[in-house]
């Protein structure tokens, strides 16, 4: 058998209870730090429960907007 590559895509969605800030615009401010701490792991734990969940390698936060 032979591995199969990894593919990354982008995912976008609207977080409705987190405020806007210009914090989260500066990926050195300890604001966007912990929010995607926070958002990698509440992705990480529902993705790896889900039916892509046997092959679903780990995601990664890189940015927010308004």
């Amino acid at each position: 058998t032979t591995a199969a590559a990894l593919e990354h895509f982008p995912v976008n969605f609207t977080i409705t209870n987190l405020p806007y800030t210009s914090d989260l615009e500066n990926p050195d401010s300890a604001k966007f730090r912990a929010t995607r701490r926070v958002m990698n792991t509440l992705l990480d734990r529902l993705l790896k429960e889900s039916s892509i969940g046997p092959v679903f390698q780990g995601c990664e936060t890189t940015g927010f907007r308004y």
